[in-house]
């Protein structure tokens, strides 16, 4: 790839930190042009590491807060992933995550409003947001916590109660954090890759790379993966398992059995051609085959919430793109002739 544009690519996406690690270890047979940018990409990761213990600094007084009231959390996303990996500490983030019992939510939104945090409604308000959704975002002098009481707006039986009885602990930097279990955090990933329809989503796709069991034939190993199938059992299969089947087919999951991965989505006929390009390109938020990221989003995110087929739900957005283009030149102005 041009040096430029994956340049442009890295900063798009927001993945700096992911190509400084892959490209990091052939500096020595790096020179010229390509051995600076990497100089330069290696002060941008720095100054986001900077960012994030600010972030983190204006966060802190919030979650201890919560420890000194009893208000039990555990850290979600990228917020677990930086502190299990002190290695990630120039990953972007722009926000923490903490999973809440609904019960306590009330009193942690109490903290934060004495805090001097408010609440980010956007388009939907407060009440709203607690039907119809699964977290709620405070934000204070730029950095921003969303408190979730779930993990999507719904969840199968007993799953947010699981989430709490396998939680494990974490001590890192002197202080003691609470993490999903490794099965869960990486049923979560693939969730949240699926639910944003992989959309712009290359930097999660990374994140979960780091987080597949080993394919060692250790008794963990089999544990985390036979647990993960467990509960991926109530969701929908496709959202659960396209992210791990792309990863295989990207050749991305070197330290894992591509078989294993792939084993719990087996695409159609009809799918199957078409289904690694569309999703690599919805990574990197651009068109494919002429149909914008955000009309091929959708597409996804209903393949992938459905059994339906994949060439049909494409059409049907090409139709209604078109429609639409129609309908607009149709009411536009017509220039005096």
């Amino acid at each position: 790839m041009d040096l430029g544009e994956l340049a442009r690519l890295a900063a798009r996406l927001n993945v700096e930190s992911y190509v400084l690690e892959t490209l990091g270890a052939r500096r020595h047979r790096l020179a010229g042009e390509t051995a600076r940018w990497l100089a330069r990409l290696r002060e941008q990761v720095s100054a986001v590491a900077v960012d994030n213990l600010r972030r983190d600094g204006e966060l802190r007084e919030a979650l201890d807060r919560f420890e000194d009231e009893e208000i039990p959390f555990i850290l979600l996303k990228g917020s677990a992933l930086r502190a299990q990996r002190p290695g990630l500490a120039g990953r972007f983030q722009c926000d923490v995550d903490a999973l809440l019992r609904r019960e306590d939510l009330e009193r942690a939104e109490a903290v934060l409003a004495r805090l001097g945090f408010t609440l980010q409604e956007a388009r939907q308000d407060r009440e709203r947001l607690l039907s119809d959704h699964f977290h709620l975002a405070y934000q204070r002098r730029g950095a921003t916590m969303e408190l979730h009481w779930d993990v999507d707006v719904t969840s199968p039986p007993g799953f947010a109660e699981r989430l709490w009885e396998r939680r494990q602990r974490l001590d890192a930097d002197g202080r003691s954090f609470q993490v999903l279990a490794p099965e869960h955090q990486l049923l979560v990933a693939c969730l949240h890759l699926s639910r944003h329809a992989f959309c712009a989503g290359l930097r999660w796709l990374a994140d979960l790379k780091l987080l597949l069991p080993s394919s060692s034939l250790s008794s963990s190993s089999r544990d985390v993966r036979d647990r993960f199938a467990a509960e991926a059992a109530g969701w929908p299969r496709r959202a659960v398992y396209a992210p791990l089947w792309l990863l295989a087919r990207l050749g991305a999951a070197e330290n894992i059995d591509s078989a294993e991965l792939g084993r719990g989505l087996e695409p159609g006929p009809l799918d199957r051609p078409l289904l690694r390009s569309l999703l690599t390109a919805m990574l990197l938020d651009e068109p494919w085959l002429g149909l914008p990221a955000w009309r091929g989003g959708k597409a996804v995110h209903a393949w992938l919430h459905s059994d339906r087929p994949l060439p049909g739900l494409l059409a049907a957005t090409w139709r209604r793109g078109l429609r639409r283009r129609w309908q607009a030149a149709a009411t536009s102005p017509q220039p005096l002739s």
